[in-house]
């Protein structure tokens, strides 16, 4: 719909209606190259431009580590912690040694990031396989 007349003022608004239109249009566009769901909130979030919250490895992971420690004795030894607080700082080193960053979005973490790190492990710290194998599955889990 459009305002009718030929004033200044009814073309700015029709300029700003076509604005609105246009960016309706991006913002449908956008998410259907994205292949994510087509809801409201996704459409609303990305049109006015409010991000989620970025889920990142290290308090995830830190996340996962205090639960496991809270668990020693009921479900998990000692070890069992102190060998997921060493991947985490494995993982820590990699993540400067490849990304220069102290953290990274789980969303980036794919077969390449996980090839990576296996590469890493055997260059740069000297594990053997049983031992890359054993930091690969903690962090997998």
């Amino acid at each position: 719909m459009k305002v009718k007349g030929n004033s200044e003022e009814a073309r700015t608004i029709n300029s700003y209606l076509d604005s609105i239109k246009l960016k309706i249009n991006q913002t449908h566009l956008q998410l259907q190259y994205k292949s994510e769901p087509i809801n409201l909130d996704a459409f609303l979030n990305l049109y006015t431009g409010k991000k989620e919250k970025a889920r990142t490895l290290v308090p995830i992971f830190k996340n996962h580590n205090n639960k496991v420690k809270e668990l020693i004795g009921i479900e998990y030894a000692q070890g069992t912690h102190t060998r997921y607080e060493t991947t985490l700082a494995h993982i820590q080193k990699f993540l400067q040694w490849k990304y220069r960053k102290d953290d990274i979005d789980i969303l980036q973490i794919d077969n390449i990031f996980i090839n990576d790190l296996d590469f890493y492990l055997r260059t740069e710290h000297k594990c053997a396989n049983n031992t890359v194998m054993k930091y690969i599955k903690n962090f997998k889990k």
